[in-house]
């Protein structure tokens, strides 16, 4: 049995975020894409019950933040944090902001937005059996607007919530203004974590032409995914 084994929802950003580590510092690793009609026996794993788990040389580890961390104990080199604390301290500031504001965005777009809801409820339920497909197809938007809604993002209009991006996105590229990277000179947790969101942000139509109007954030997703794995989920 492989030391490394990943359960994962396969477009899931967090899922890309531990990918795209295992990815950049060389470890092998086997993958349980878990249908969705599974998650709850979960539990049986993790008392979280949640995708990303990761199975570490007898270890279970969930939430994908403590994964990446445990990764990068595990195989110091190459490094997700730099020695600087000021610099460490604001590499955990931006995974953060990705994981607990810019999910919501994605999330918002790609599962309750008809433009490309059909796409991803359908890819979000491939490994699932035709009966369970069948069932949980509006289930998944009605879900995720419920989420979006308590959070508090969906209650706004498509027109604010492009808006409020945009400003995201034009503060990222004022980050990024003739750097290569986010914290640093080279690719931190902050990189892997922003980019795996916004992987999921350009998979909705409109955000992908809203992130092309910041002439950084391309590129810079480019040479992160050249570092971690490749283009994952668009």
């Amino acid at each position: 049995m492989a030391g490394i084994i990943l359960h994962q929802l396969e477009i899931s950003p967090f899922c890309d975020k531990v990918r795209r580590v295992l990815a950049y510092k060389g470890l092998d690793y086997a993958v349980h894409n878990v249908p969705m009609a599974d998650l709850g026996k979960l539990k049986r794993l993790s008392p979280v019950g949640k995708v990303p788990i990761l199975e570490l040389d007898g270890r279970v580890l969930h939430d994908s933040s403590d994964i990446c961390r445990a990764l990068d104990l595990h195989t110091p080199q190459p490094a997700l944090f730099p020695q600087d604390p000021q610099a460490r301290a604001l590499v955990h500031l931006l995974e953060d902001w990705a994981d607990e504001s810019l999910y919501f965005f994605e999330m918002t777009m790609r599962f309750t937005w008809p433009y490309d809801r059909k796409r991803w409820v359908s890819e979000i339920l491939k490994y699932d059996n035709a009966l369970m497909r069948r069932v949980a197809r509006p289930l998944v938007p009605y879900l995720t607007r419920k989420q979006g809604t308590a959070q508090g993002l969906a209650r706004r209009s498509e027109a604010d919530i492009l808006a409020e991006l945009k400003r995201h996105a034009r503060t990222l590229g004022t980050l990024l203004d003739d750097r290569d990277f986010l914290v640093g000179e080279s690719l931190t947790l902050a990189d892997i974590a922003v980019v795996s969101q916004l992987e999921c942000v350009a998979g909705s139509g409109h955000g992908l032409d809203l992130l092309r109007t910041v002439p950084a954030i391309l590129p810079w997703m480019e040479r992160v995914e050249a570092l971690t794995g490749g283009s994952a989920i668009r």
